[in-house]
Parts: C-alpha cells; structure tokens; sequence
C-alpha cells in the first residue's frame, strides 16, 4: 500500500497516511489543502522483503533443475 507525508506549509507539522487516509484527508480540507499542505509519496519497501523473495526464487530455481535432472534419467 502506498503511503504519504502531509505536511503543513506554515507549521511543519508532519502527518503519515495511506491512501484512503489520505483521501479522506482531502476530502475534509478540500477548500484550503493546497495553500496549505504539500504532498511526498513515501517508499516503504523493506530489504529484508527484497532478500526473502531472491531466496524464493533461487530455491524455486533449484529445485526444478534437479526435478528436470531427475525426469531426464527416468
């Protein structure tokens, strides 16, 4: 899910949200949001998620090139 940071142009104040929050958001300070606010899209991928789906596909990769070893010596 994609996630955002509001902040407001006079206070600095920072707030997090995801996409439905932040329509929500919008749709509350729909007058004045732009004069106010400014929008950044934050990246929330994690490395750990990264090396979790290279190990899936290296073992997934192994393991049909010995189910293709052995189908070759049936």
């Amino acid at each position: 899910m994609q996630h955002f940071k509001i902040v407001n142009i006079h206070t600095n104040k920072e707030i997090n949200l995801n996409y439905t929050e932040l329509q929500d958001f919008m749709r509350i300070n729909r007058k004045d949001f732009f004069y106010n606010y400014t929008i950044q899209r934050i990246e929330k991928t994690n490395i750990l998620k990264n090396i979790i789906a290279f190990l899936i596909v290296s073992f997934g990769s192994i393991a049909l090139l010995m189910l293709g070893g052995l189908l070759d010596k049936i």
